[in-house]
């Protein structure tokens, strides 16, 4: 496995780490999730200061990992994993939720599908703006990294992806979200990546 940091811009100190995981398991979704969950191991063993045999990761599908460190749980500790395409994106946040996402850009669906489900998951002006991109090309890209940051958002919320709303905007007010600039290489670069974050601030006046 390869693991590379991913930078984003304007939250450095305050915001998430990110790190792009290579080389996970194709064939079996199930083994690149515990490779996954090994690689953020090998992270967080370097950020907390310890071993990596000290730290157990949860693995439930549909939750996020929780972090126990020599079987203390790690309640300020905040961590999202997503997958595609034999790579991970992860992210781990101090004080506050954190949600991440990367998706493959799929040009085999059709455009009005896509623009169809546009319609119904993201903001209005959201899946305006994307039905205004004349080249196909350039609209299946933005699709994919519409997606991605809608989900990282509603990760970042505990929710389940859910068709937008006017209520579940106002749910998900005070939570940051930005592209992420994945490495190049041949397997990520036909992939898109955003994160969405609280603020540590945000977090403790909800609480």
């Amino acid at each position: 496995m390869q693991i590379q940091p991913c930078c984003l811009d304007g939250a450095a100190g305050s915001g998430p780490q990110l790190r792009l995981v290579q080389g996970l398991d194709e064939g079996d979704r199930d083994v690149a999730r515990l490779q996954a969950r090994a690689a953020l191991a090998c992270c967080l063993a370097a950020e907390l200061g310890c071993a990596e045999a000290e730290l157990k990761i949860s693995n439930l599908r549909g939750q996020a990992p929780q972090v126990q460190l020599r079987g203390q749980l790690l309640k300020s500790l905040h961590c999202s994993i997503s997958h595609a395409q034999g790579m991970a994106l992860l992210a781990w946040h101090f004080g506050a939720a954190v949600g991440v996402d990367i998706q493959a850009v799929d040009r085999h669906v059709s455009r009005p599908e896509l623009q169809a489900v546009a319609q119904l998951f993201f903001a209005p002006e959201v899946a305006e703006a994307l039905s205004g991109i004349a080249v196909d090309a350039l609209f299946f890209e933005a699709f994919a990294q519409a997606w991605a940051v809608q989900e990282a958002r509603l990760k970042c919320a505990g929710l389940g992806l859910v068709e937008w709303s006017g209520e579940l905007e106002a749910g998900l007010a005070g939570i940051h979200s930005a592209s992420v600039p994945l490495p190049v290489s041949s397997t990520a670069v036909a992939c898109r990546a955003a994160v969405a974050w609280k603020n540590k601030a945000a977090e403790d006046s909800a609480t």
